[in-house]
């Protein structure tokens, strides 16, 4: 009887050593972890800055939510100080019924405790975004904040956190801490180095931007205003000279302007990396417009710019795709889409190939490379060169789960075009069954697979199986929510 509970004793034992849960109770398993000292004590420091707050203005201290970037959390932990440690808090609290409602508080460890060493101030309902980036080349980041003041109404300013005169040098922990306690908020109050009327995007994008634009190892900030209707909105840049931050550029956007659509940093094509700024808009007479902005020449310049004070990046009829960096170079492709001749009453009367287009760093503007893009069914084609002036497509849907893109050789308006090729949207299919009947499966994903089939006697497109493989892929969901 010993030699038969002998094994299961031992790995009740080891079962034991292995694991720290064996002999906790329900109430232990299912308790949050605990939290660190560290968020304790600033979650400490928050509130006391709260309750401060409340009794000097009398009334109670809202949260501040941050509407649109990428610093969008209550609390954000930042290195101001560029030494690579994230140790500095952010929050952000708004006091009602006063001349600069929003308190945007900074927090700091001094002697084994969080303290507030810095404040910025501002006006308006909310805080649009934030970004801290260094601007003066010395010092601790400066805060680029997008105030906005009221509905459709926003402010960008700057603050340095440089004027702060905290205490250090000799003191030790406990010293510099019972000095910074006796700080009040005027003496942390961070130093405007700009205010300026901007603009937002109906994407939710932010009209500043911080960039090294003109690459001299510091960073620029970029404003975009918008003129609804008229000839004045513009791109401008302002970075540090002489102390201060100034003026260094100004960049007209296409006249005729009526709404911003998108607004993405991305580079110019080149050894250099340029950077450039890319502003989608929508024009009053209908049709979007692309302009590019770029430091040209030792300048700020729209080197998108055509004539008539208009951008050559003009879209009309089909406006389903924004700039993206289609062919993987880390550059933004511009589209120009244009539309494919339609067969007595055919169906593909509205269909589109797109050429795209990028900009290289001397401003030339130069062709990269032709798509077919189906944007209801998630996929796209990279058309060849030599299929220019040659196909038509149309549509065929009428298989339940199965939405058919038809390719057929154009043969001038008398004449019917011939199929060639086929791609399919296939809700559900078995891989091995299409291979079987001839078909070619290009993406298998959840739920989904895109598949294709040449037709026979077809025109010779030029390609084969191996050719669709690398000239399919399928439509990124952040070329359109970036």
């Amino acid at each position: 009887m010993k030699k038969k509970w002998a094994l299961p004793a031992v790995a009740l034992a080891t079962a034991a050593l292995l694991s720290g849960c064996l002999f906790r109770s329900p109430d232990d398993l299912y308790r949050q972890p605990e939290k660190s000292p560290g968020y304790e004590q600033l979650n400490a420091a928050i509130r006391t800055a709260r309750t401060g707050l409340e009794s000097e203005f009398g009334a109670r201290v809202e949260d501040v939510t941050i509407m649109a970037g990428d610093n969008t959390a209550n609390i954000q932990l930042q290195d101001l100080d560029g030494d690579g440690l994230r140790e500095s808090a952010v929050t952000f609290f708004r006091v009602p019924g006063i001349e600069k409602p929003i308190k945007i508080y900074i927090f700091n460890r001094v002697g084994g405790e969080y303290v507030p060493t810095g404040v910025v101030e501002g006006e308006g309902s909310a805080v649009y975004a934030i970004d801290y980036a260094q601007l003066n080349g010395e010092g601790r980041k400066e805060l680029a904040v997008n105030w906005q003041i009221s509905t459709g109404a926003y402010q960008l300013g700057v603050y340095t956190l440089d004027d702060i005169d905290l205490p250090g040098g000799e003191m030790d922990g406990e010293e510099a801490l019972a000095a910074v306690r006796l700080m009040t908020r005027a003496s942390l109050m961070g130093s405007e180095r700009l205010l300026t009327r901007c603009s937002v995007a109906s994407d939710g994008s932010s009209g500043c931007r911080l960039l090294d634009l003109d690459q001299d190892s510091r960073t620029e900030v970029l404003v975009t205003r918008m003129d609804a209707g008229g000839p004045s909105s513009q791109v401008e840049v302002y970075g540090w000279e002489d102390g201060a931050m100034a003026s260094l550029g100004v960049a007209d956007l296409s006249a005729g302007i009526n709404a911003l659509n998108r607004i993405r940093t991305n580079y110019l094509a080149g050894s250099h990396n340029q950077p450039a700024l890319y502003v989608t808009s929508a024009l009053a007479e209908g049709g979007r417009v692309i302009d590019v902005v770029a430091w040209l020449n030792g300048r700020l310049a729209n080197i998108s710019m055509g004539a008539e004070g208009i951008s050559r990046e003009l879209i009309q009829g089909y406006t389903e795709v924004n700039p993206t960096d289609i062919n993987g170079d880390v550059v933004a492709e511009l589209p120009t889409p244009y539309q494919l001749p339609s067969y007595g009453e055919s169906s593909s009367s509205n269909f589109w190939l797109i050429d795209w287009a990028q900009y290289d760093e001397r401003g030339n503007r130069n062709h990269v490379v032709t798509t077919y893009h189906n944007v209801s069914d998630g996929w796209y084609l990279t058309i060849p060169e030599s299929w220019r002036d040659q196909i038509t497509i149309s549509r065929n849907d009428q298989v339940t789960g199965r939405r058919e893109v038809v390719f057929s050789h154009w043969l001038g308006e008398s004449r019917e075009p011939k199929a060639f090729l086929s791609i399919y949207r296939l809700s559900s299919s078995r891989t091995s069954d299409l291979e079987e009947e001839g078909w070619t499966v290009l993406r298998e994903e959840e739920n989904v697979t895109y598949a294709a089939r040449f037709h026979e006697d077809g025109w010779n497109s030029g390609l084969d199986e191996m050719d669709l493989l690398e000239r399919f892929d399928t439509i990124k969901r952040s070329w359109y929510n970036e």
